[in-house]
């Protein structure tokens, strides 16, 4: 059995949670398939009071959300009052907003913002988390964004939610960059990609061409909580037939390197 917690992102099943109903269908089939940790982003709008009762009926650990940034700017003390609710402490951003990104002087102003948020959120109990996409590796003046990421922040004010497909995209190694983060992830995202016409496309966990089983032995050294399947399309499938698949295949990866 494997000491890291494993489970789904409920971005890959956004479509199945748009309202209540729908909410509650998807947490049943993933109670079905043995799964007990979500991670809650994308889905509709369901009141927070809802969310959480539905959460407790199915006894899922909510390890971390994707919410708004202008709500973490604007609206923090409500946002934590929600995840007080569905028992969560991590709260995460899904991407920089708009453009930031593009400018070694957009990234220092979010930093700088992060920074002030995260140390906000530290104090009522909460930890703010980045979740990357491939753009953080792009580099100005001389440094990736990512790099500025880790060290213009600490592990008080900013934790991450890596992804490793969109590390592999960004022209990194994961499972080796994942080691740089020691200490600031609790949640990761095992995201797997095949290639197909000789592009590039999301995989079901454990179908394709990523080498999840290093990634986990890198979550084990860096002491990683969390691990949830993400697929941003899924093809050819039933959404749930695809989360099935992943899932299992999350399970034996565990199994593999224990």
């Amino acid at each position: 059995m494997s000491d890291i917690k494993l489970g789904v992102q409920l971005f890959t099943l956004r479509d199945k949670c748009k309202n209540a109903e729908d909410f509650e269908t998807t947490l049943k089939f993933l109670q079905s398939i043995g799964c007990d940790v979500i991670q809650i982003s994308a889905i509709g709008d369901i009141h927070p009071e809802i969310v959480a009762e539905l959460v407790d009926k199915y006894k899922m650990d909510v390890c971390v959300t994707h919410k708004p940034y202008d709500r973490m700017k604007n609206d923090l003390d409500a946002l934590i009052h929600e995840h007080n609710l569905i028992h969560c402490d991590n709260i995460g951003i899904g991407a920089m907003p708009g453009n930031v990104h593009e400018s070694f002087e957009g990234v220092s102003g979010f930093i700088q913002k992060c920074n002030e948020i995260g140390a906000k959120m530290k104090e009522q109990g909460k930890q703010l988390c980045y979740h990357n996409h491939a753009f953080e590796f792009e580099v100005y003046d001389g440094k990736r964004t990512f790099e500025r990421l880790i060290e213009e922040t600490t592990s008080d004010t900013l934790h991450f939610i890596p992804d490793t497909y969109w590390m592999q995209v960004g022209g990194v190694n994961p499972a080796e960059y994942l080691k740089k983060l020691k200490g600031r992830v609790e949640v990761c995202h095992f995201k797997d990609m095949r290639i197909v016409n000789n592009a590039q496309r999301f995989a079901e966990c454990g179908t394709g061409n990523l080498d999840l089983g290093a990634c986990y032995r890198a979550c084990k050294e860096i002491g990683v909580q969390y691990i949830v399947i993400e697929q941003d399309l899924c093809y050819d499938m039933d959404v749930f037939d695809s989360v099935k698949i992943g899932f299992e295949g999350l399970q034996r990866i565990a199994a593999e390197n224990k």
